[in-house]
């Protein structure tokens, strides 16, 4: 493997850095790195997910959660890191590809069929920046305290009261609405995203189509509904100050 690669680096001239970035930004290669940051992405989601969920077993609880989180710097920052990495590498994917794809076919098709994964192909880039827009809102929120209303407790570590912060914020119906609306918009990127994901690492196949399409649809409306349930709860009084 290596003396290929070296055959093919002094073939071509390239470095093999230099081999690499042609290969990640050529047509199979930008949907390949489209995927692996997607699914990168989408296993944040779901561990964040599982965090907040916490909230449901209570203040302490929920504290001790924000706490072991902030705790571990080597694991905030490298999450972190990699979510400042992740999300331009995506889109920039994302946009070679439609742009590649566009060039592939200058022409429109006479009859497009109207189905509900083209539309949502076609609507990919929109929604997923309307949800990197609100990822940073909801970092100048809970994380930043730019936005919205600041804690009016202290742990007695010092730190600032999670839970507290999270039922003030979404007591108030517009905080709530827009993070469910985000939500809804995160489930339609993702239950196209996590079907072509498959499509693109070549873990498909026809037999397995019709599973693959609706197993994306489950879980991207399940990790919405499951999200929205936290601002419902709290505006309905099951989670409680």
């Amino acid at each position: 493997m290596a003396e290929a690669l070296e055959l093919k680096r002094e073939s071509t001239g390239d470095t093999l850095i230099g081999s690499l970035m042609k290969f990640a930004t050529s047509s199979v290669g930008s949907k390949v790195v489209m995927a692996l940051t997607g699914l990168g992405l989408w296993l944040f989601v779901i561990a964040h997910l599982a965090g907040n969920l916490t909230a449901f077993a209570g203040k302490e609880t929920f504290n001790h959660y924000a706490e072991a989180l902030k705790g571990n710097p080597p694991l905030l920052w490298g999450v972190r890191i990699a979510l400042i990495l992740g999300f331009p590498i995506h889109i920039l994917a994302a946009i070679n590809t439609s742009m590649r794809n566009r060039a592939a076919r200058p022409v429109a098709y006479a009859f497009e069929p109207r189905t509900e994964a083209t539309a949502a192909s076609k609507s990919m880039i929109l929604t997923g920046l309307l949800v990197l827009a609100y990822f940073a809102f909801h970092l100048a929120h809970f994380t930043w305290h730019i936005t919205g209303p600041q804690p009016t407790t202290l742990l007695p570590n010092g730190s600032y009261d999670a839970y507290s912060m999270l039922v003030m914020g979404f007591q108030q119906p517009i905080i709530s609405l827009t993070y469910i609306v985000a939500q809804v918009l995160l489930a339609a990127h993702l239950s196209h995203g996590i079907y072509s994901l498959f499509q693109h690492l070549g873990l498909w196949g026809a037999k397995w189509t019709p599973f693959l399409k609706n197993a994306s649809l489950a879980i991207g409306y399940g990790l919405c509904a499951a999200f929205a349930s936290i601002p419902l709860a709290v505006m309905l009084g099951f989670i409680k100050p």
